[in-house]
């Protein structure tokens, strides 16, 4: 064979390989991969081993604040066993729901959002519930994940990240419609909110303040003994109107779509005037009303949807009470 032709023959040769070899990386693994590399960094409060974009943007409970500011100085471990990721490629960014330790190891439930383009981090969330927001029982369910949240859905029912996003939204008009046939709920739909159990049949439903504790504010505990008999699935709680008092959920951001796991990530802020002093509540014998009693106050949370056929069967969230009025940050 000519030289001319051994040239070209090589050439050919040299950029299958090339090819193949892009082709062979999974954008979805570099993604989580980036997530691990910056949870470590994190841990060792060294923002300088991760690849952050000139112009990144960094926001933490609702702060606006410099990279290696918050977390960065406080983390001092893990994440431990309880961890769930979700990759989007096409979004080109990574969300992680992981427990955390801080200062002298004390326990911090941090929701983290990264954004990438061209192999820079351009855009860093972090919603922290620390130590002091959550209870016994609620740190005792969040040693590991649920299962259906860390598995891969079978590849011949993955649902499209567009359909995940459009799904994941319509939990909020579910809400503030107080109608839970807004949203396509699984009859074995769970939700947990900052670990506790807030709706579903596997799980005892946990409310926050004890009916039963006599240091309990009396229209408080009243409020929780009515819930107490409540439907306990996610779709029926909703249209009961328990929910009326959520004036508004205002910059839903479902940004994450992951096809292999079956999740939708959503990042939004509830709006809640205090307004409402008396919720009217619809097909509960014996409870015609409850009252609200925790005034005006806003909420930034992540919501975690575990969708397959169509339909939502976990959900893991988080959030914090702030001042009315808050915004994202975003």
């Amino acid at each position: 064979m000519k030289p001319k032709y051994l040239m070209i023959l090589f050439a050919v040769l040299a950029s299958i390989l090339v090819l193949g070899g892009c082709a062979s990386k999974d954008p979805r693994q570099e993604l989580l991969d980036l997530m691990e590399q910056y949870l470590t960094a994190l841990v060792n409060n060294d923002p300088s081993t991760i690849p952050f974009a000139d112009e990144v943007k960094f926001v933490e409970n609702t702060e606006n604040i410099p990279v290696g500011e918050g977390l960065w100085k406080t983390a001092s471990g893990g994440p431990i066993e309880f961890q769930i990721y979700a990759a989007d490629p096409v979004a080109k960014q990574v969300a992680a729901l992981v427990m955390m330790q801080e200062n002298d190891n004390e326990n911090c439930l941090a929701g983290i959002r990264l954004k990438v383009e061209e192999g820079k981090i351009t855009e860093a969330e972090h919603l922290l519930v620390h130590n002091d927001g959550l209870g016994e029982t609620a740190l005792a369910n969040l040693q590991t994940p649920r299962p259906a949240l860390v598995a891969d859905v079978d590849p011949a029912k993955r649902m499209s990240r567009d359909e995940l996003i459009r799904i994941g939204l319509t939990y909020y008009d579910a809400l503030t419609g107080e109608d839970g046939t807004l949203s396509p709920f699984a009859d074995d739909c769970e939700r947990r909110e900052n670990g506790a159990t807030t709706a579903g049949e596997r799980e005892p439903l946990q409310m926050p303040v004890s009916a039963d504790t006599e240091e309990a504010d009396p229209e408080m505990a009243a409020m929780f003994e009515a819930m107490a008999k409540f439907p306990r699935s996610c779709s029926a709680q909703i249209s009961t109107g328990t929910f009326a008092y959520i004036t508004d959920i205002k910059e839903r951001r479902v940004l994450i779509g992951d096809e292999q796991k079956g999740l939708a990530v959503g990042f939004s802020m509830f709006w809640h005037d205090g307004s409402l002093k008396e919720m009217e509540i619809k097909g509960v014998e014996g409870v015609s009303s409850v009252p609200y009693t925790f005034g005006a106050f806003n909420l930034p949370a992540l919501h975690i949807y575990k969708i397959t056929d169509g339909q939502i069967h976990e959900i893991e969230a988080i959030g914090i009470m702030m001042p009315y009025g808050t915004t994202s940050g975003w």
